[in-house]
């Protein structure tokens, strides 16, 4: 079994994340404050889901042109791994390192496998970053990014807490769970039909399970079962080929690969709106 998906990241441009907040919460959704990230370029709010998952929402606090070029702020923002990233909508996803201090190192793991298999990968070694939450808590973990040349959100980053995850994502398998009463159900990511056999291979690779095929034998579809923090197996991650032209072009507009939909099962009510595709490619399932 595969690490756990830990949390899928939704970008906004600077200034507008309480708007995007606002939008969420119309479509029933609880949306927790989140604070600023030790850098002290970008802040967050979180929507914890009752399976342990979660949505970050996330907006770099200023543009780059707000920074005096050439000061180490403004190499800093230029650089951030997610400042190429298209704004408006899924940017990223992250899975649990659930590494203990006897195991190698999860990236090193990976590394290795990918040199078994021939498949051109490699993740660089961990980063600390941190939090610090609005009522001063100050959050710490090791984030281990896919190397640069990779296309962000193509294959996870992993995150392992440092400090206890409870702090960081206010859920636990007891049942302290924030309001949301949703699930997700599945990720998807679009890419090019040259590019598909690559990325399958690469993402078989970094979670060390063998992609399915599609239930109706449809080419250009492959599926991986992924844990929540709750329960084994209760995610399907789905890597598409593009069908349309709307797809292609929106996989053109990033670079060949992203994060196209996430799929919300409610477990509540069922007075589900359609979400706003300008927002994010949010389905109901």
């Amino acid at each position: 079994m595969s690490s756990p998906l830990d949390h899928i990241i939704h970008l906004t441009s600077p200034g507008k994340l309480q708007e995007t907040v606002c939008v969420f919460q119309e479509h029933g959704f609880e949306v927790l404050s989140g604070g600023k990230h030790a850098d002290g370029l970008t802040e967050n709010a979180l929507i914890v889901l009752e399976d342990g998952v979660y949505i970050e929402l996330i907006q770099f606090v200023q543009p780059l042109e707000q920074y005096q070029e050439g000061s180490p702020e403004w190499e800093a923002r230029r650089n951030h791994w997610w400042a190429s990233m298209k704004e408006n909508g899924w940017i990223d996803y992250s899975l649990g390192d659930l590494t203990g201090p006897e195991d190698a190192p999860i990236g090193t793991t990976i590394n290795e496998r990918a040199k078994e298999t021939g498949v051109n990968l490699e993740y660089d070694k961990g980063l600390e970053g941190g939090r610090i939450k609005p009522d001063g808590d100050i959050l710490r973990w090791l984030v281990t990014f896919p190397a640069k040349q990779h296309l962000r959100g193509s294959v996870p980053f992993f995150c392992k807490d440092l400090t206890p995850r409870s702090r960081r994502v206010p859920w636990d398998k007891a049942g302290t769970a924030p309001t949301n009463k949703a699930r997700i159900a599945a990720v998807t990511l679009k890419t090019t039909p040259e590019n598909f056999m690559r990325y399958r291979s690469e993402l078989s690779t970094v979670l060390g399970i063998s992609a399915e095929p599609s239930e109706d034998g449809r080419p250009g579809t492959a599926f991986w079962k992924l844990s929540s923090p709750a329960s084994a197996g209760s995610i399907e991650l789905y890597l598409q080929s593009a069908e349309n032209t709307e797809e292609t072009d929106w996989i053109n507009s990033v670079a060949g690969i992203g994060l196209w939909e996430v799929a919300v099962r409610r477990t509540g009510s069922n007075n589900a709106q359609q979400f706003p595709s300008n927002i994010a490619q949010l389905k109901w399932d």
